[in-house]
């Protein structure tokens, strides 16, 4: 308390002070390729200005700026305004990094501890590594790639004094937080100190103040992990109450009050279990955010970045979104206050609001047996609690589901899973975020279907499964991700996103291997047998290799029998959309005289409004919908108008139903104005393109666009 008494002074002094200028530095900070020449300046006068290179704050006995300073290997620069002693300004950080000098990063720096904290499960102490590996960093080619690294993806620049992360004096206001990072708030939990961040390279410029935590929970014992994640915390005491910088990009939301810089714990090369040490590949845990962000859901957004704590490069991080009410708020609206925020870690809380909702919501699952129970759930009909209340967000439920049934995520969902609802909005259910999913994507075998956990997410969906309108929802968006053309659990598009988020690091984990590769190895083997020096070039290929050949290539059909082993797939083949003999996708365009066909099946319902052709609110067998058309061309070629249609079918064989089908599309008039497509477009056999060959929902204006392989003029 006195520690934030003492910042909140500093603070008030400065922001009631006349003058609030900084110092003006002539180079902008970045990842440097040639050395330069430093000048700081002042449009102040009377002011003096001081620096450190340290990392420490400028103070009135630092150095004073005299003349300019030549910077020729990584720099990390501090500095103030000082008048008669007392600084008036605030304190501006600016990072240079040199890769070719981050290649000689030593193994003990001056001014650095030999050993770190001590194991909190174990008997003995850390030892420190800070080196990067000259095995690795001698290879004149392996050399390249690591420079290169630092220029491909952002670098964040946490910089703050020494002290407050190796300071060994067990402290609240003083303790390093790198050394007591144990899981008790007397052991370094929850410690706190000032620090300033900086992110930069590929497009981004921020220099902003925080507050500096060691963030996770395993993964902060030493003996476990010596790559700490921390938390960056934006409150008024250390300079903006909320950062507002669009980290992920424009488009996205761009106010934070914290963010966590993640490391890579499990499946990364400093685990102590050989089995996942030889399997990193830095990619699980986003594939899981990003995939759950490409089905169209809130999720936590990730950049990676190369992070450096005064001027030591510290390894490939992921910068990441905090699932708060401060989440909540910013990326949906309302009040803070108004937002439940469910986690389970070593235990179940919320960590903002009440559990109040929750526990209603899992107490109603447990009556899912009854049919009326799914209309309750999903805000149709009135509760024993008053009226109509939406509690579960179904479709955001089952796709988060099959994500981590798809994942066979083996560190779940006894912990690391975050769901949240706004309780003063009466249509929104809980929703889900894939959170923490480090343990997926190994085992193309792997089952984690028999996963029963009370008041979370497995044991939820069993309950809701034993509904028959959840069951048959469920198989509908089963059949969507897993076997639908476009679904994106299919094994193309599941292993694409892989790609991408590989080709990101593509050469950052050259880097990443130089840095920790050899933990296991050389500074602290575990167990009997040591591990390899693991690298980029080698073992991050053999396990991508592995993941091609064998994971994506499999996962899809192994979970799809998985499914049907449980009754929670399908057994009868759904229906498919041809037009003109050709399989129709979504945001097709079709003329009204084409010949739009459903085949799989004699008996198949449709309708056109987007309404469900059959319901299971009262029957478990199912029942059709007053909306609902029995099949025919005849009666499908006089359902379709000119517009938009959404079309849902299902198929009944013998007493087996399908999974529901689902196609909007858009249906235009005969066009007698055409001509054949130009041989230097694309050839496209369905669908409606515009001139450069991309294909689009519908017409946008006045224009030439390409349908079925012919150009039409709207």
């Amino acid at each position: 308390m006195l520690r934030r008494l003492f910042f909140l002074t500093a603070w008030l002094f400065i922001s009631l002070s006349p003058s609030h200028a900084e110092p003006v530095f002539n180079r902008l900070h970045g990842v440097c390729k040639s050395p330069f020449l430093l000048k700081i300046s002042s449009s102040e006068t009377g002011v003096v200005i001081r620096y450190t290179l340290d990392g420490s704050e400028p103070v009135p006995t630092s150095p004073q700026f005299t003349s300019n300073i030549y910077v020729k290997s990584t720099t990390i620069i501090r500095a103030a305004e000082f008048r008669d002693d007392v600084r008036c300004s605030d304190i501006v950080t600016s990072s240079y990094i040199f890769p070719a000098s981050v290649l000689e990063q030593p193994a003990l720096p001056e001014g650095y501890p030999s050993t770190w904290g001590k194991y909190v499960t174990m008997s003995g102490t850390a030892p420190a590594d800070y080196e990067m590996d000259p095995e690795l960093t001698s290879i004149s080619t392996y050399a390249k790639k690591i420079k290169d690294a630092f220029y491909s993806i952002p670098v964040v620049s946490i910089v703050t004094d020494k002290g407050n992360l190796f300071n060994k004096q067990k402290d609240e206001q003083t303790g390093g937080i790198y050394i007591y990072v144990g899981n008790t708030e007397s052991n370094g939990r929850g410690w706190e100190r000032p620090a300033s961040v900086e992110l930069m390279g590929e497009g981004h410029d921020l220099t902003t103040t925080c507050g500096l935590k060691i963030h996770g929970g395993q993964s902060r014992l030493p003996e476990k992990s010596p790559k700490h994640s921390f938390r960056l915390t934006f409150k008024d005491e250390y300079g903006k109450k909320t950062l507002k910088y669009p980290v992920f990009g424009e488009g996205n939301v761009a106010r934070f009050n914290s963010l966590i810089v993640r490391s890579f714990y499990n499946y990364s090369w400093i685990h102590r279990e050989i089995a996942q040490s030889s399997c990193a590949q830095y990619v699980r845990d986003l594939w899981a955010r990003h995939m759950q962000k490409r089905m169209g859901y809130p999720t936590s957004d990730g950049l990676y970045v190369n992070l450096f704590i005064d001027g030591l490069y510290w390894g490939l991080y992921n910068l990441a979104e905090r699932i708060d009410d401060d989440y909540c708020k910013y990326h949906f609206g309302g009040l803070k206050s108004d937002y439940d925020v469910i986690k389970r870690e070593d235990y179940l809380e919320a960590s903002e609001g009440t559990l109040d909702k929750w526990n209603q919501l899992i107490n109603t699952a447990q009556k899912a047996t009854l049919p009326e129970t799914y209309g309750v759930i999903i805000g149709e009909t009135a509760s024993e609690f008053g009226e109509p209340e939406t509690l579960l967000d179904v479709d955001n439920f089952i796709d988060y589901m099959l994500i981590n049934q798809y994942g066979g995520n083996a560190d779940w969902d006894h912990h690391n899973w975050i769901a949240f609802k706004n309780r003063e909005d009466s249509t929104q259910g809980f929703r889900f975020i894939c959170w923490d999913s480090e343990q997926v994507l190994v085992s193309a075998s792997k089952n984690v279907l028999g996963l029963n956990n009370m008041s979370c997410p497995s044991g939820l969906f069993l309950n809701m499964m034993k509904n028959p309108a959840f069951k048959h929802r469920f198989w509908d968006r089963a059949y969507a991700l897993l076997e639908d053309d476009g679904g994106l659990l299919r094994p193309e598009p599941a292993q694409a996103l892989w790609d991408s988020l590989q080709s990101v690091i593509s050469l950052a984990i050259y880097a990443e291997s130089a840095r920790w590769g050899d933990y296991r190895k050389d500074v602290h083997p575990y167990g009997s047998t040591r591990a390899e020096l693991y690298r980029a070039d080698v073992h991050y290929v053999q396990e991508n290799k592995r993941m091609h050949e064998e994971f994506f290539p499999q996962r899809t059909e192994n979970l799809i029998a998985q499914l049907k082993n449980k009754g929670w797939y399908a057994n009868a083949d759904a229906p498919v959309f041809l037009v003109n003999g050709e399989k129709v996708m979504n945001g097709d365009t079709i003329l009204l005289s084409d010949e739009l066909t459903l085949s799989q099946g004699s008996y198949i319902l449709y309708t056109t409004d987007g309404s469900d052709p059959v319901t299971w609110a009262k029957k478990s067998g199912g029942e059709e919908t007053s909306q609902a058309v029995l099949y025919s061309k005849e009666n499908i070629a006089k359902s379709l108008v000119p517009g938009e249609v959404t079309l849902r079918a299902i198929c009944k064989n013998s007493s087996k139903w399908s999974a529901t089908v689902t196609r909007t599309i858009y249906v235009v008039d005969d066009l007698d104005d055409f001509v054949d497509v130009p041989s230097a477009l694309p050839s496209k056999s369905s669908g409606l393109y515009n001139l450069s060959g991309q294909r689009v929902s519908k017409p946008q204006g006045q224009g030439v666009y390409i349908i079925n392989g012919k150009k039409y003029i709207f």
